[in-house]
């Protein structure tokens, strides 16, 4: 599922942009897609953090409360990687456009092809670079992880797992390891050890009988018992990297 979260304060503007991605929709059958519409960036940052965030937004600049470039800010400052197209009447905010790492700057009045193509390139980076997004409920709220930033998951107390990410970050979930496993296992770096243990293959540097060395320099120890099933898969992960 692809969602794409489309904000602007002039209702005519949001019903012409839906209209145009409606027949993106219609179009593009091989993606499944759900427009979310808002007519205010605060309450579209405010279902981002009730709710967790979006694939795509293409938001309006010149919003009466707070410019969608502000909005771009705070959803960055919230970690959110979603994919940004500004929707503008002028290209003065093209530099803070930059700044929040967005994807596209259309000018208006924009037309079907312009939107067609901005959202064509968008899935397209969706699809190679960023297809393994998860979103879960941390001890903090509502967090979207790419599966590849992280480095292992392990139990914690009172039935949590801990999340440990590549730049030293830990995220507490009431999850089992298993749940776990089931959404980091749609990227093909992830291996059960153990009953308890997730580990993205990707980072690990050594496999010692009872300890992991990651290229982080972070250690791990883990069951004696799992070290041959690892060694395998971490050959054959290594193996399968080459060809």
């Amino acid at each position: 599922m692809i969602r794409i979260a489309i904000c602007d304060d002039d209702i005519k503007e949001l019903a012409y942009t839906r209209s145009i991605l409606d027949k993106y929709i219609q179009e593009h059958p091989q993606y499944e897609i759900k427009l979310y519409l808002f007519s205010a960036t605060f309450e579209l940052l405010y279902c981002v953090e009730e709710q967790g965030g979006f694939d795509i937004y293409l938001l309006d600049v010149y919003m009466p409360g707070m410019l969608g470039t502000e909005a771009a800010r705070e959803l960055r400052k919230l970690d959110d990687k979603g994919e940004i197209i500004f929707l503008t009447t002028s290209r003065n905010h093209a530099i803070e456009a930059f700044e929040v790492d967005a994807a596209q700057y259309l000018i208006k009045p924009y037309g079907e092809l312009a939107i067609f193509t901005a959202i064509d390139k968008v899935l397209i980076r969706l699809n190679v670079e960023r297809r393994h997004i998860i979103t879960i409920k941390t001890s903090d709220g509502m967090v979207r992880l790419f599966s590849r930033d992280v480095l292992f998951t392990q139990p914690g107390k009172n039935n949590y797992q801990v999340i440990h990410m590549l730049k030293g970050e830990k995220f507490l979930v009431r999850m089992t390891s298993t749940e776990l496993f089931v959404l980091l296992s749609q990227s093909k770096n992830f291996a059960r050890c153990g009953a308890s243990i997730n580990l993205n293959l990707r980072y690990i540097r050594q496999i010692m009988k009872d300890n992991i060395i990651f290229d982080t320099g972070e250690r791990l120890a883990y069951p004696y018992r799992a070290y041959q099933k690892l060694k395998d898969e971490f050959l054959s992960f290594q193996m399968s990297i080459e060809e």
